[in-house]
C-alpha cells in the first residue's frame, strides 16, 4: 500500500486528487494540506511514503517544503504536481530533492502513474519539461573537446545511472559506499563532461551518448 499525503492549496484539484487515489487498491491518501507549513508538518506525523507538493502554496514555496521533507527524511519521495513548467522552477525543485515533476493539467491516469514509477525509485518528468529542458540543451553552444571528448569514468557512470533513478546525494552516496560531498564531486565532473547544469539535462545528454537508456520514465 502507497501512502501519500497531498500539499495543494487548490481546493477543488485536492478533493479530484484525493477522491481518485482512495478509489485505488493499491494507494491511500493519509493526510493533505492546503499550505506549506502545514504540510510539512503533517509529513511528519504521518511519515508517507509519496509526497505530492504543487509549487504555488500560499506561505512558502513548494521548493522549499520539498526541500524541508527531504533533510527530515531523504528516503520520502517528493511528485511534483504543478501548472509551472519553467526551467528554473523545475531545475530548482529537483535540486531540492523533487523525485518527479508532473504538470496538473495532465489526466489523472498519468499522475497516478508519476506516483508509482516514483515510489518503486524511479522518476517521471512530464513531456513538455524534457522537451523544454531538450530544447535548452541543443541552444547551448558546444564546448570543443569537452562535451564528446571526456568520457566519463565507470564510477561517474554509477553515479550518473542512480541520479536517473531519482536518488539524492545522500542516497547514492549510501549505495555506493561514499561521501556525499564525493558524490557533489563526481556529479560536478559529470556536468562539465557533459556540457549541462542540472540533473535533467545530464540526463538528457547522457541518454542521447549513450550512457543511460530508459532510466528516465517520460509522459507520453
Amino acid at each position: 500500500m502507497i501512502r501519500l499525503v497531498l500539499i495543494e492549496d487548490e481546493e477543488v484539484f485536492r478533493l479530484g486528487i484525493t477522491t481518485a487515489i482512495q478509489q485505488q487498491p493499491d494507494m491511500e491518501m493519509v493526510a493533505n494540506a492546503s499550505t506549506g507549513e502545514q504540510g510539512i508538518n503533517i509529513v511528519k506525523q504521518w511519515e508517507p511514503d509519496v509526497v505530492l507538493v504543487d509549487i504555488g502554496l500560499p506561505d512558502i514555496s513548494g521548493v522549499e517544503v520539498i526541500k524541508q521533507i527531504k533533510i527530515y527524511r531523504s528516503n520520502i519521495k517528493v511528485v511534483v504536481l504543478s501548472c509551472n513548467s519553467s526551467q528554473e522552477i523545475v531545475t530548482a525543485a529537483i535540486s531540492s530533492g523533487a523525485d518527479s515533476y508532473i504538470l496538473k493539467k495532465n489526466n489523472i491516469s498519468l499522475i497516478l502513474e508519476a506516483i508509482k514509477t516514483t515510489y518503486n525509485n524511479k522518476s517521471l518528468f512530464d513531456s513538455e519539461i524534457i522537451k523544454r529542458g531538450l530544447l535548452s540543451l541543443l541552444q547551448k553552444p558546444k564546448i570543443k573537446g569537452k562535451i564528446f571528448d571526456d568520457h566519463l569514468t565507470e564510477r561517474e557512470i554509477n553515479v550518473l545511472l542512480l541520479i536517473a533513478a531519482g536518488l539524492s546525494n545522500k542516497e547514492i552516496g549510501q549505495k555506493l559506499f561514499i561521501g556525499e560531498n564525493t558524490v557533489k564531486n563526481h556529479a560536478r565532473n559529470i556536468y562539465s563532461k557533459l556540457g549541462v547544469d542540472n540533473r535533467i539535462n545530464a540526463i538528457l545528454k547522457a541518454s542521447e551518448l549513450g550512457y543511460i537508456s530508459n532510466t528516465v520514465t517520460q509522459v507520453s
